[in-house]
């Protein structure tokens, strides 16, 4: 006669999943990016290229994005653990950025860029692990961990942005490199593959309803409603960096709004645990997506570059609100054993196919017929995000702090 598994239930305060090591690697990939990805833009500007082109460049890193992401996801869900990608991907990054010192010429660094973001894409799979680590607690928890990231680019985004404004953009390559050579070396050592595999008595039930090619239509719809706000991030978030240049505001200025953002997203995702006690994650995407709307309508009306990049500290409330429940939302929608792909099909959509028509769409009409329509727009669009959010998505059964359930059976080996 088969033996009955021994379980044990304990709860969430008293156990806590082995997560010390991507705590830490969320730190150190948000010190490493908040080097380099709010400069982009004016480091592609230095070298001789225009609005459209830059665009052009953005939208190019989207398409590359997008691919990669569902092709590190596919990989992560079927054949080789995220982990070992992530520190494969991190360490050629840490050596192609320091190509980016080698060129002088605006097109040849554009394609260096694209080849960069193709390397460090599998930073997708980043909160699959996470989520993953933390099993059955509390999806907030997720939140908890995200912000440490986002404290880490504030610190790094301001200490190097006052570096670039007193010696220029061209030290860029010499601090990214080292850094997320530390990143690959953190990952390596400290977060290593969980020996276990995610049991279906401990997965979260799936959204029920109909479905499309396996693809349940909740999700579709929510895939819908990212596009569109991607898209709408793409339009401004991008150039408003080019508007606080044009308005007179230099590299300092540029790197104290991206910081302005991550601090106001650590308090938020830090009380997500909280909101979520009244608001589902889809309202909090929904309100999320109304913040925005109402920044990128000041945004429009706006001629002063500080009051500009002070508006960052809103945005970084929606984009908490925005990020931690759309990562949520994907994890609860996908199935248990694809669950790397459902985040990599969010991510590839809001960054990468977003991007694609945000980025390029936007450097036109910038271009074309200024700033203030640009961020008009942008307005209708990041509201029909977030009333298709509401329509589409059900109000999923909450995890709040349910008690752990432990197997202390054999278990599974995981999946290479």
């Amino acid at each position: 006669m088969a033996q009955t598994p021994l379980r044990l239930r304990l709860y969430g305060p008293h156990l806590e999943p082995d997560i010390r090591g991507i705590r830490w690697a969320f730190v150190l990939v948000g010190v490493a990016d908040g080097t380099l990805l709010p400069y982009i833009p004016l480091y592609l500007l230095e070298r001789g290229l225009n609005a459209a082109a830059i665009g052009a460049v953005l939208a190019g890193m989207a398409v590359v994005w997008l691919f990669a992401g569902l092709a590190w996801g596919y990989l992560a869900d079927h054949h080789v653990s995220p982990e070992r990608i992530l520190v494969v991907g991190t360490a050629a990054a840490a050596v192609l950025a320091l190509t980016l010192a080698l060129t002088a010429d605006g097109a040849i660094l554009a394609l260096l860029i694209l080849v960069l973001t193709f390397v460090r894409s599998p930073l997708t799979l980043l909160d699959a692990v996470a989520l993953y680590k933390l099993r059955t607690m509390s999806r907030t928890g997720y939140a908890r961990i995200r912000l440490r990231m986002s404290a880490g680019w504030a610190l790094s985004a301001i200490a190097s942005g006052l570096v670039y404004q007193t010696f220029g953009l061209r030290l860029i390559p010499f601090f990214y490199a080292p850094l997320t050579a530390v990143v690959a070396i953190w990952i390596w050592r400290a977060v290593k593959p969980d020996a276990t595999a995610m049991s279906s008595d401990t997965a979260i039930p799936v959204g029920k309803g109909m479905r499309l090619g396996g693809i349940p239509l909740a999700m579709v719809g929510f895939l819908l409603s990212c596009l569109l706000l991607g898209v709408s991030l793409a339009a401004t978030q991008n150039f408003v960096t080019l508007q606080i240049s044009v308005l007179g505001g230099g590299a300092l200025l540029v790197a104290s709004a991206a910081a302005f953002q991550a601090l106001t997203e650590i308090p938020t995702m830090g009380y997500t645990h909280v909101l979520t006690r009244y608001l589902s994650h889809r309202a909090l995407f929904a309100l999320g997506c109304a913040i925005y709307l109402a920044v990128f309508i000041a945004w429009a009306l706006i001629d002063n570059a500080l009051v500009v990049a002070l508006l960052k500290l809103v945005v970084g409330v929606a984009f908490a609100l925005t990020y931690v429940a759309s990562v949520t939302i994907a994890n609860e929608l996908s199935p248990p054993r694809l669950r790397a792909t459902g985040q990599a099909l969010i991510k590839s959509t809001m960054f990468g196919l977003a991007p694609i028509i945000g980025a390029l769409g936007g450097g036109i009409v910038y271009g074309a017929l200024g700033a203030r329509v640009m961020f008009l727009a942008s307005t209708v669009v990041v509201a029909a995000a977030g009333a298709i959010a509401l329509a589409v998505v059900p109000v999923l059964r909450r995890t709040g702090e349910q008690p752990v359930v432990v197997s202390l059976e054999a278990a599974a080996p995981a999946t290479p």
